[in-house]
């Protein structure tokens, strides 16, 4: 039994060790998405408490444009992997244009949710109307800001990588740098979940509206 706790004592003292062993960047992600994930499962809990039956679902279709920029938003989760494995490869070219893949996906799947939103407004369904169908905006809408940040991170790789790729040197000191490999993965971790997390949302609101 003394054997058992002091195992236990040790496991519970090894993760404490990780956890200050940890990046400051990556200890923040990790915050951050707990934040995030806390929020939407708030606003979720929200959304499905508001669900009435006095919003005429039967007459009012999902958004196509969800769908689809759903689909759009997945496969630049596939670029952004690529993007990393060129990297570690120290294939600047590919890194560059995996990139650039990666960001005109994130750009079109913004644009998708506006679409969406229009597509909403011509179905009745407004921002100051009944809770229910407001909440799709307000939803949809937090998680377009929160890929804006994710965005204008990618644009600012991918003006780096542009940068740099001529430069052999530059490519060299880039590639080698451990601190800028930790800034991708953690900038392909931030567009993984998010991508995660609208796939979630999207069939929550696909089954429920």
């Amino acid at each position: 039994m003394q054997g058992k706790k002091n195992l236990k004592a040790q496991q519970r003292e090894s993760s404490f060790r990780q956890i200050e062993k940890m990046h400051p960047y990556k200890m923040f992600m990790v915050l951050a998405i707990m934040g995030i994930s806390m929020l939407f499962l708030f606003l979720v809990i929200a959304y499905s408490l508001s669900i009435s039956n006095s919003l005429l679902i039967d007459q009012v279709s999902f958004p196509k444009m969800f769908t689809l920029g759903t689909f759009i938003l997945v496969a630049s989760s596939f670029s952004l992997s690529a993007a990393v494995k060129a990297f570690e490869n120290d294939n600047m070219r590919r890194l560059h244009y995996m990139l650039f893949i990666t960001l005109l996906m994130g750009v079109v799947f913004a644009g998708c949710q506006v679409l969406g939103w229009l597509e909403l407004n011509e179905s009745g369904v407004f921002l100051s109307g009944k809770s229910s169908g407001a909440f799709l905006y307000v939803i949809s809408g937090l998680h377009i800001a929160h890929l804006s940040g994710g965005l204008i991170l990618l644009a600012m790789t991918f003006w780096k990588s542009y940068r740099v790729k001529r430069d052999p040197i530059k490519a060299l000191v880039m590639v080698t740098n451990p601190f800028e490999k930790l800034k991708l993965d953690l900038l392909a971790t931030y567009w993984h979940y998010l991508g995660v997390l609208w796939v979630a949302l999207f069939f929550f609101f696909l089954f429920t509206y």
